[in-house]
């Protein structure tokens, strides 16, 4: 009996105490909060927002590379003292099945906002009605396909304007941020190759952009279909009526000191009858011209801050614009305004696409009279 009952007691005194577990797992679960909401501070604190990409990538490599590894050795930690605490095993087997649960979770957030969620391409629609044309008119609006290599999910954005048989196409601009071992002399043939299957009967008109510097020197024949518009004005005649278009060079686009020397001389050399579309790269413009007589203004740039909390909204959206104008259509004044949230996603640094409520994107505006509506 005396025998039976030491190697009980000796079993129980071998035992943690319950609650030693529990702060245990618990402990370790807000250390790692703590030690992850600091580094993420650190992050932003060092200007990570401003935005500074080498911070955004490590910010990223972080979050979806090193947390999740964090996160199943502390479960295989766990698992470990299961086997030596038997007397405890259950909980400390559920603890490890918890943390190798948060890891798989981010490891799965990764795949999402680095594999999914750029590949989702959204297409919108809106119309306008005006007393300037005669007729529906069907303009495409696309901006930063900002292509690190041409793949498929570039094809898949031109198989789709296809679809949707636009009457004339504005992009503003950024096509291409290419990651090595690609280039721009082995990306930009390819993308015109796309480019030139889509060929809408009023033509593909174009603001220049601030990731591929290399395409303010190729020659305007070689970018043929594309019309680059840089601080120009072109009227485009359609059967609908007259389309008044003026693209804003990088500089006119996002220093709103030289935004009216660009659109002053354009409004007093077009009709007012005309359908007046001023577009370019940056949306920073958009607050100049709010009281001026322009039907719709276009840009890009944004990306519509790719990463949206929700009841915060975009993270970063590099302008001075206020946040809920970088995405989406909407009226600011006498102008719309649509600014895309990009068909790509930005590379820079050969920073993966990374999107998080907020999908790649282009839009279709119908330009319709007043009483019709196609």
């Amino acid at each position: 009996m005396s025998q039976f009952s030491g190697l009980g007691m000796t079993d129980v005194a071998s035992r943690p105490r319950g609650g030693r577990v529990w702060w245990l797992g618990l402990g370790t679960f807000m250390v790692i909060l703590m030690y992850v909401g600091l580094r993420n501070y650190l992050f932003v604190q060092d200007g990570m927002l401003n935005p500074n990409f080498e911070l955004i990538h490590k910010a990223y490599d972080f979050n979806f590379g090193e947390l999740p590894l964090i996160l199943i050795g502390v479960g295989v930690f766990f698992f470990g003292l299961a086997l030596t605490w038997r007397g405890y095993r259950k909980w400390l087997l559920i603890f490890a099945g918890l943390y190798w649960f948060f890891g798989l979770d981010v490891l799965a957030l990764r795949y999402y906002v680095t594999q999914y969620e750029p590949s989702q391409l959204v297409v919108h629609r809106v119309t306008i009605k005006t007393p300037k044309l005669t007729t529906p008119l069907r303009l495409l609006h696309i901006s930063d396909i900002q292509s690190g290599a041409i793949s498929e999910h570039e094809r898949k954005i031109f198989d789709e304007i296809k679809a949707l048989e636009p009457d004339i196409i504005i992009n503003t601009g950024d096509f291409l941020q290419v990651v090595p071992p690609a280039t721009f002399e082995s990306e930009l043939p390819k993308l015109m190759a796309l480019i030139r299957e889509v060929n809408p009967r009023y033509g593909t008109y174009a603001a220049f952009g601030d990731t591929e510097l290399e395409m303010y020197r190729v020659p305007p024949d070689e970018l043929k279909p594309m019309e680059f518009l840089a601080s120009q004005s072109q009227q485009v005649l359609t059967d609908a009526g007259v389309l008044s278009l003026h693209g804003l060079n990088l500089n006119d686009s996002r220093r709103l000191k030289w935004t009216l020397r660009s659109v002053s001389p354009w409004l007093e050399t077009s009709e007012v009858s005309d359908f007046r579309i001023l577009f370019g790269h940056a949306p920073d413009f958009a607050l100049e011209v709010a009281d001026l007589p322009i039907d719709l203004c276009l840009a890009g740039h944004t990306h519509g801050g790719q990463v949206r909390l929700p009841g915060y909204g975009p993270l970063v959206i590099d302008s001075q614009i206020p946040k809920e104008w970088a995405r989406g259509f909407r009226q600011i004044g006498v102008p719309y305004l649509n600014v895309s949230a990009g068909a790509g996603s930005n590379r820079r640094g050969g920073l993966p696409p990374l999107r998080f409520n907020c999908p790649t994107e282009m839009t279709v505006i119908d330009l319709v009279p007043l009483r019709t509506i196609r």
